[in-house]
Formats: structure tokens, sequence, C-alpha cells
């Protein structure tokens, strides 16, 4: 959530880390209007939608922890860690799992490919004179 000022953040941080709720705060006193009808909720995290400021204080937090005011260009942020979503942890398992079987199949290709290449260069190839057997095949019958 997004804080006009010092003494707002403090107390507001001081609350919730008393019980407090964080999305009823963030709803009620929070001046970014992007997050505060959704509770001070980003979404899933991406860098490019968080001051820098904010991003490296993120990285710090474990989950269900509530950070010091963080004082950036727009006011004095309070972010807090939410776990992921099982949904979120399921589609992940399944990036990972396809992008696995893309990279070994890849891998084979390219192995599958080298061994041709290299039998290829390595194989000598005699061509018959088709026509020549056939004709004198012709005169023995």
């Amino acid at each position: 959530m997004l804080l006009p000022n010092i003494s707002a953040a403090k107390d507001l941080e001081y609350q919730v880390n008393h019980g407090g709720s964080f999305a009823k705060f963030a709803q009620r006193y929070s001046i970014d209007f992007k997050t505060k009808a959704n509770g001070g909720d980003l979404g899933p995290y991406r860098k490019e939608l968080v001051d820098p400021e904010v991003d490296a204080v993120i990285h710090t937090l474990k989950t269900g922890m509530i950070s010091a005011p963080i004082k950036t260009a727009a006011g004095y942020y309070l972010v807090m860690t939410a776990p992921l979503d099982k949904e979120i942890i399921q589609a992940d398992v399944a990036v990972r799992e396809r992008l696995r079987q893309e990279l070994l199949n890849e891998k084979r290709r390219k192995r599958f490919t080298g061994v041709i290449a290299d039998i290829r260069t390595k194989a000598v190839i005699r061509l018959a004179d088709a026509a020549r057997y056939v004709t004198d095949d012709v005169g023995k019958r």
C-alpha cells in the first residue's frame, strides 16, 4: 500500500504487525488507486510493476512479513508478501516440465543430426551401372 507520509506508514505498519488487516488498511488508506480496491494486492510479482526501492526490499521479506516503510518519489510503501496460489505453483511446474522436455528433445535432435552427418561423411557410396546388368541379363535368357 502507498501512503502519503512516514507517520501514517509507521502507524499502519505497527497495526498490521499487531493483528490488523493489511488488505483492509490498504483499501481504506492507500493512495495507490491501482491496488487500493484489491486491498493492496499487486497480483503475481513482476519487477516492472514496482519502484526499484520496493523491488530491493521485496526479496528480503519472508512470506507474511510486512516491510518497514519504504520511501519512494510517490510516497511511502508498506509491502507484505503473500503465499503463492496453488494454481500459480502448478502452472509453474507445468511450464518447467514442458521446457525441460523441449530442451531434451532439442538435445536429441542435435545428437541425431550429428550422428547422421558423421555417417554421411564416412560412408562410401557406390552406384552400380544398372543398365549394364540389365543388358547382360537379356542376352543370357
